[in-house]
């Protein structure tokens, strides 16, 4: 008996885990964070959808890798530093610009989870903000890094946004 109940118990749970996944999807859909996004990326005062994102934006990409989700997109202003962390889950952006502690050389993302290792790969491209040119696509696996995984992005200018698409693999 007590079988059974911790089976309906656990079948119960991820019912509730995916209808919590389904409607993040919704709510963010790919310009929000969900999924692959290619898409025109120029800033939203020129005719874009959607500019870079910031801490409650990263917040929700992060409940969505927590509620199960294995694809994801961001973009991030390419001055910023970010470190997020969110359900178990952790995102941090470093800049290459120097002017903000970077090597003048490489963006870097890390990806974290508590509970096991977060090896993802990554589609990363440089986002021209007036007109969406997307440039210096590169296509990334992520390296054991401390207890953290990483990529570096070899960056070719300064345009001003970074986009990752990326999968938890």
């Amino acid at each position: 008996m007590e079988a059974l109940e911790l089976n309906l118990r656990n079948e119960i749970e991820k019912k509730q885990d995916l209808s919590e996944l389904e409607m993040l999807r919704k709510e963010l859909g790919e310009i929000g964070g969900a999924g692959h996004f290619f898409g025109n990326d120029k800033r939203i005062k020129y005719g874009g959808v959607r500019d870079w994102m910031e801490e409650e934006e990263l917040k929700k990409v992060l409940r969505l890798l927590a509620a199960g989700e294995k694809t994801i997109n961001m973009k991030f202003f390419w001055t910023q530093n970010w470190e997020v962390a969110e359900a178990g889950w952790t995102i941090k952006f470093k800049t290459a610009w120097e002017g903000n502690g970077g090597d003048g050389k490489y963006f870097y993302l890390w990806i974290a989870n508590k509970e096991e290792d977060a090896k993802f790969k990554a589609t990363a491209q440089e986002i021209d903000y007036r007109n969406g040119e997307e440039f210096n696509r590169q296509e990334l696996q992520s390296k054991k890094d401390g207890t953290r995984q990483r990529i570096k992005y070899e960056k070719v200018d300064y345009y001003s946004f970074v986009r990752f698409n990326i999968t938890i693999l």
